[in-house]
């Protein structure tokens, strides 16, 4: 990769980062700290192949040894396998502060490349090859059908171009995949668009980025049609708004049905708004069901013309709602949507999966005593549901909605729901 001079031992920078520069020869102080960037690039690639392949471990682990996980009392069944292998992923994600998702890919492309890139699994350990180029060796792999010589082929080639920066090397490996894909690319274009999809993400001060994969022909006639009534709308006399402002608020009114008044989708939200941000005395930021802060003034004008949002006022000055035990195994609608403002995702460390989609669980379980009240209920998602009552996953809840799961390797967390 790098060519240093012949006097130039790269496991040596640790002891000369402490040596005095010589100011007088600038171009020695550029290479040396050329040469740190790229022995911290190394360590970062070497670093980033030994966790992926301790989390591929860890699991391993988890599938040969499930008792480690759940409680067994005689041959594991294949759900106490599931739930042995889910509750093993959720713990490497809490103890490294990542998404299970990403837990479970990590472990996937480390497994790939031992098994069918073993030359660039070999330079990634040795921090040859970035990590953004072995994903994509990874990836590439994963959409070639298995087979010797064309996993050989695509591991020489990858690793003879393992210096090169992402965007080029992607292109390449594209290139390649398609001379050695052994299907044709009108059957994996059809098999391709069976996965289509359409997604949300949060982003800060009020924002959401929305995203959408289709085909090729239709994201090209979708951005012709949106480019063309942007541009239109920005010819209009008195238009201030860019072209990229004009494209997001096109998209947003054929989306919300705005552009058709008879088409306007109705639903039901959320809104949790402090008393006197309602009444307009204080700019207090309110919560909005699924996404969490807006300003206080968006607020008001939902809380006003829409008869679809349900309005839950807080107390201005300790923004809590009192509670009371229930009798009941259900939670009656105004806890429900309380709670559910409250938490805004799935209370487990890490998961951000909606309220809304979520079960409301009982910490400590009603069959056991446990009470249908605020400081008694939390939402969890289905898998983490699971998890808490079949696993050996353990979890308390503290006055203010406080929940502290325990790993079943002893790992303990704290999650707090998110402030008002």
């Amino acid at each position: 990769m790098t060519s240093y001079p012949p006097d130039f031992d790269e496991f040596d920078l640790v002891d000369v980062w402490e040596r005095p520069w010589d100011e007088s020869q600038p171009g020695t102080r550029v290479h040396f700290e050329l040469g740190r960037a790229e022995f911290a690039a190394a360590q970062l690639a070497r670093s980033m192949a030994e966790q992926m392949g301790s989390i591929a471990n860890v699991l391993a682990e988890a599938r040969r040894h499930p008792e480690i996980y759940v409680v067994l009392d005689d041959e594991p069944t294949k759900r106490q396998l599931d739930v042995a292998m889910d509750a093993a992923v959720a713990d490497i994600a809490m103890r490294l502060s990542i998404a299970e998702g990403t837990v479970v890919a990590m472990a996937h492309q480390a497994e790939v490349l031992r098994a069918r890139a073993p030359q660039v699994w070999a330079m990634f350990r040795e921090g040859e090859v970035s990590a953004a180029n072995v994903r994509t060796v990874a990836a590439t792999l994963d959409s070639l059908p298995e087979g010797r010589e064309t996993d050989a082929a695509l591991d020489s080639k990858a690793a003879e171009w393992a210096a090169l920066p992402p965007a080029r090397f992607t292109g390449r490996m594209h290139t390649l995949r398609e001379r050695l894909h052994p299907i044709s690319l009108t059957e994996r274009h059809a098999e391709a668009a069976k996965g289509r999809r359409f997604w949300r993400e949060n982003d800060r001060d009020g924002m959401s980025w929305l995203g959408a994969q289709v085909t090729a022909s239709d994201g090209e006639m979708a951005w012709q049609r949106v480019d063309a009534i942007a541009r239109h709308l920005a010819e209009q006399p008195g238009e201030t708004r860019t072209l990229d402002q004009l494209r997001a608020d096109v998209v947003a009114d054929m989306l919300t049905g705005r552009s058709d008044p008879a088409t306007e989708p109705r639903a039901t939200v959320g809104v949790l708004i402090p008393m006197m941000s309602l009444l307009g005395l204080s700019e207090q930021p309110a919560t909005l069901e699924g996404f969490g802060p807006i300003d206080a003034d968006t607020a008001r004008k939902l809380t006003a013309h829409a008869p679809s949002f349900y309005r839950i006022l807080t107390a201005p000055v300790s923004s809590t709602i009192l509670d009371v035990d229930r009798t009941s195994y259900r939670p009656p609608a105004d806890l429900k949507r309380w709670l559910a403002l409250r938490d805004g995702t799935c209370r487990f460390f890490g998961c951000g999966r909606s309220a809304r989609l979520c079960d409301l669980d009982h910490t400590e379980q009603w069959a056991k005593g446990g009470t249908t009240s605020a400081g008694n209920l939390a939402h969890l998602s289905r898998r983490h549901h699971t998890l808490k009552d079949e696993s050996r996953w353990k979890v308390e809840q503290r006055p203010g909605g406080i929940l502290t799961w325990t790993s079943p390797t002893g790992a303990i967390r704290t999650t707090d729901p998110p402030p008002f």
